[in-house]
């Protein structure tokens, strides 16, 4: 399957989120923890939801929509919400943008968006904005982005943007800026740009990871798709050399693994080591376009339908065995690339454009509606089972 070049071009961030897998069995016969796949209460929205972002217990959702439900009731809130993780509450933030939101990051103290518009809360913020996460209050940043910024990541202090960006401030950035969290100006320090559209970012240790659809990094040769800048520079970090034959649309860092969500012949996860060799990939029909992690499972949203139930023999090979009715949203083992068994089956043609790790919860942006028969316009949240809900390692 192929997305359009408007949805191509409208994924958020995914912030990285630990992995802690209780106790020592090995993951041949360890229980793997899930949520639930039945989907909590909360509200929806009457758009899409292309990003999100967590801050203690609030979660930020942000994409083309006017409007939440809440009981069947519409609520005004013009492509910025925040919502109750633990109880799948509306908030009161409700700051407006007069365009689409494509994506968000946060911080302690700051909630970072992007996308296309050119005013936030009736300040003019042209494609990036700096807002107050209780208040939704603007943020002295203040930038001319000229471009589509899909891309936002938090760290070594500073804030990246990434997208199809070709100017800040009318100084000429490819693809890829970076600005001081101290004072918001433009780093023009920093080196790092790409030959091609930039999708998706991660700060993690000493680098950021980028990836996308381009060829290079910085004009560096084998960093096509995937590769990571040191922070401390902006310099290709040729540390982590990853061969990825497909666009990446996601990334998920945890302490030992990178994994990332792919295009390609249907799409796939892929998991590497900190040096970029491959560890394994798993094949779906259809690009993943969000990934995140919580209590040692790897959770995947796209635009699939099918998923295989064992990771390939090679990084391009197909399914060696059957594929699996898996639609838009699977769990994955995160040593084997074993799917697991958790299918909250989504609908919709687009399927799940975001997903974020809460403390003991995972929430669902995208273009769907619904989770089997339980109505969900466009958001949901999955509770942790403490108890078990089923599914194993495999």
């Amino acid at each position: 399957m192929q997305l359009s070049s408007f949805l191509r071009s409208s994924f958020g961030v995914l912030l990285a989120a630990a992995v802690a897998v209780a106790g020592t069995p090995s993951p041949a016969v360890a229980a793997v923890p899930l949520v639930s796949a039945a989907p909590a209460p909360t509200v929806g929205f009457d758009g899409l939801v292309y990003a999100s972002a967590r801050v203690g217990s609030t979660v930020y959702v942000g994409g083309s929509f006017r409007n939440a439900i809440v009981n069947g009731r519409s609520v005004p809130r013009k492509r910025l919400a925040a919502v109750d993780t633990r109880t799948g509450k509306l908030l009161p933030w409700a700051p407006e943008t007069n365009g689409t939101v494509l994506a968000l990051a946060a911080s302690g103290s700051a909630l970072y968006a992007s996308g296309k518009f050119t005013t936030v809360a009736g300040q003019p913020r042209a494609g990036l904005a700096g807002l107050h996460p209780a208040s939704g209050a603007v943020g002295p940043l203040r930038h001319t982005v000229k471009g589509e910024g899909t891309a936002l990541a938090v760290g070594g202090g500073r804030l990246y943007l990434g997208g199809t960006v070709t100017a800040v401030d009318g100084r000429p950035v490819r693809n890829l800026a970076a600005f001081r969290l101290s004072d918001g100006a433009h780093d023009t320090t920093f080196v790092g740009g790409a030959d091609g559209q930039v999708r998706a970012l991660s700060v993690a240790g000493s680098r950021l990871y980028v990836g996308g659809g381009f060829k290079r990094l910085n004009g560096t040769e084998g960093t096509a798709r995937l590769a990571a800048l040191r922070l401390a520079d902006g310099q290709v970090d040729p540390g982590f050399r990853p061969a990825t034959p497909y666009t990446a649309f996601a990334l998920a860092i945890t302490a030992g693994r990178v994994y990332a969500g792919l295009a390609g012949p249907g799409g796939r996860v892929a998991a590497y080591e900190p040096t970029g060799n491959l560890v394994w990939s798993t094949v779906t029909d259809g690009d993943v376009q969000a990934l995140t992690t919580l209590r040692g499972t790897i959770y995947a949203g796209g635009h699939f339908t099918v998923a295989c139930d064992r990771p390939s023999r090679t990084a391009t090979s197909w399914c060696p065995t059957t594929l699996r009715t898996q639609p838009k949203l699977a769990a994955l083992n995160p040593e084997t690339g074993r799917l697991l068994d958790w299918n909250p089956r989504s609908n919709g043609r687009w399927g799940v454009l975001t997903l974020t790790a809460a403390a003991n919860a995972i929430a669902v942006g995208g273009e769907f509606t619904a989770f089997g028969s339980v109505k969900r316009p466009h958001f949901a949240q999955f509770q942790a089972c403490f108890y078990g809900c089923g599914g194993r390692t495999r």
